[in-house]
């Protein structure tokens, strides 16, 4: 048996233990919604067996229960959003129902009615919202609905810029990653994000962004894919763990009775852009452009039932295309600008490679996403709901020359990720008095960073007020990193009085292998242009035409470089990403909990 399959043995083995160890509870991600309340009579005391009915009218979608022998019921696992019917009966009573109620991720409506005798009149009924502190809130947090993300400008469309609408977040735009979220004061890398309840964290802690696929610049799912997010900071609720800063909780949209979609398009470039502003601008000159840039993306989603009130589909897929420029500053205080040229010629000449041009350049990102999700009321107590969700994204990263730098094309980075994502949920009740919620995750995740061109050792030259890089981008020569996170939450509750009894485990395992060996190909540091040359021209032929000038008698001497260095594998010596030294390791963290 081969020693990846025994560690998934072993993981799975460790999540049905922790499953057997304890019955479950809240997951460590929020994905729904819940009812609670007291159904009365006209004297106050509690209705044992009223009828509570409460009906996703969207998708016809029904959530059932009776009240207990105190009259109070609790209705857990329902869907986001609405709007809802609730219809509350006893025999011998006048129903009572109401309209247009629409439930928040993670937060639990209070509806308390009072039934009347049927040949009784009915006198002015008042319902009024519970004050901002409940035992039905966790703590602090923010919901944004579909409605605030659809109205909600948003240059990104990204988790960040959703996430800004809660005071204690902040955002920090990263030049490489996208942006860094900081809430309440902590590490972006503290925060914890979960989509359907699966964690979709970075978990090696590389990304700015902490998602997977962030460091390419992309995101692990389209906006328009989202159905509502919350963001937590300070729950008091066993059940929400893991972070110290706060816990981003998406989930996606589902399909309903009717079908609804929408075809998109998000175009930006530089003529949508400013000019320079004014106070920025010296001596009375005019405003310039931003140079050239683009930023398009594309897509669609469509959702509806398979059939009616049992089975619905959705599916969403988006396209982003993006060119950022990084222009030459023409500016360069160096030595050697005027024989930049002449570098990469004698290079092609003398060695056969290209070091690609200094001049300007444009680093790109290829960002492809598709959802397919699928929901199924199997039966009036059980509810079935999966996801396959997939990222591809390709950035080339430019690094623009500057008026110290001088950056070759070929000293830039290539940053391929693919993620494939699972998830399924299964919300049942068992009578009035206990539900249950089982979610399983699993999430595969692949970052290849590369070099851009040939392979070739780095090379940096120092040139007076400058320096000139060439060759490979040093810390992508051996850079592989493959993620694969299992996770399994099952969450039981027990309805006692008004207590919700809660006990829980969830456990998430990941399986990591990476590989990194920077400097693989060598890196050279030289005190001078000249002294570079002269060792290119050393190993090379002699025919080009700066060393047939520079040395007519002949072969010259290499000039020993200032700095050498060299990084690489002990276990078979290749050089790049197709070596054996990888480390390998896997890892799992599980809780168990309690809660009244």
């Amino acid at each position: 048996m081969s020693t990846r399959v025994t560690r998934w043995l072993t993981l799975v083995t460790l999540a049905a233990f922790a499953l057997v160890a304890a019955p479950s509870a809240f997951s460590q991600a929020v994905t729904t919604a819940a009812l609670t309340g007291t159904v009365i009579d006209e004297t106050g005391a509690g209705l044992p067996g009223a009828t509570v009915l409460a009906i996703h009218l969207p998708s016809g979608s029904e959530y059932g229960t009776a009240t207990r022998a105190d009259g109070r019921y609790d209705l857990r696992g329902l869907r986001v959003g609405g709007p809802y019917r609730v219809q509350i009966s006893f025999i011998g009573y006048t129903p009572v129902v109401r309209e247009g109620l629409r439930l928040t991720l993670g937060d639990a409506f209070e509806l308390d009615v009072q039934l009347t005798d049927t040949a009784a009149e009915l006198g002015e009924v008042t319902v009024s919202a519970g004050g901002l502190f409940d035992p039905n809130r966790s703590g602090v947090d923010t919901n944004i609905s579909s409605d605030q993300i659809l109205a909600t400008p948003s240059i990104g469309r990204d988790l960040a810029d959703f996430t800004r609408l809660t005071p204690q977040a902040y955002v920090e735009n990263d030049d490489d990653d996208g942006p860094s979220i900081s809430i309440a004061g902590q590490s972006n890398r503290y925060n914890s994000i979960y989509i359907d309840g699966a964690v979709s964290n970075d978990v090696f802690g590389l990304s700015a962004q902490g998602t997977n696929g962030g460091q390419t610049g992309s995101t692990p799912i389209s906006i328009d894919a989202i159905e509502e997010f919350q963001i937590a900071i300070s729950p008091f609720d066993v059940t929400q763990s893991g972070f110290t800063g706060g816990a981003i909780n998406a989930v996606t949209r589902s399909g309903t009775n009717t079908f609804e979609g929408s075809l998109y398009s998000f175009l930006r470039n530089e003529t949508l852009a400013g000019k320079t502003p004014g106070a920025l601008i010296a001596d009375g000159a005019e405003g310039t452009r931003l140079p050239e840039f683009s930023n398009n993306r594309y897509g669609f989603r469509l959702g509806g039932p398979i059939v009616k009130d049992k089975l619905f589909f959705f599916v969403n897929g988006e396209i982003l295309r993006a060119e950022t420029p990084a222009p030459f500053n023409r500016a360069y205080a160096g030595d050697s600008r005027d024989r930049l040229g002449d570098i990469r010629q004698t290079l092609i000449d003398e060695l056969g490679y290209d070091p690609g041009e200094f001049g300007d350049k444009v680093s790109s990102l290829d960002d492809n996403k598709a959802i397919v999700k699928l929901d199924w009321n199997a039966a009036p107590n059980h509810r079935v709901s999966a996801r396959y969700s997939y990222s591809g994204a390709d950035n080339t990263d430019q690094f623009a020359s500057n008026d110290e730098n001088i950056n070759f094309t070929n000293n830039s980075e290539f940053f391929p990720n693919r993620t494939h994502a699972f998830t399924t949920e299964l919300n049942s009740t068992f009578g009035n008095q206990a539900a249950n919620k089982l979610i399983l995750g699993y999430t595969s995740v692949s970052d290849d960073r590369d070099i851009v061109g040939d392979p070739f050792p780095s090379v940096e030259l120092e040139d007076g007020d400058g320096t000139i890089f060439i060759g490979s981008e040093p810390f992508s020569t051996a850079n592989v990193l493959n993620q694969d996170i299992f996770t399994v939450t099952n969450n039981f509750s027990y309805f006692l009085g008004n207590h919700t009894l809660t006990v829980g485990a969830a456990g998430e395992f990941y399986s990591i292998s990476n590989l990194f060996i920077p400097r693989n190909f060598g890196t050279y540091e030289y005190g001078s242009v000249d002294d570079f040359l002269q060792s290119v021209c050393a190993a090379g032929n002699g025919s080009s035409a700066y060393c047939a000038t520079t040395f007519p008698g002949g072969t010259p001497d290499p000039v020993t470089p200032d700095i050498y260095q060299r990084g690489y594998s002990l276990v078979d010596g290749v050089a790049g990403d197709g070596t054996d030294a990888i480390g390998a390791f896997d890892a799992f963290q599980v809780s168990l909990y309690a809660q009244d």
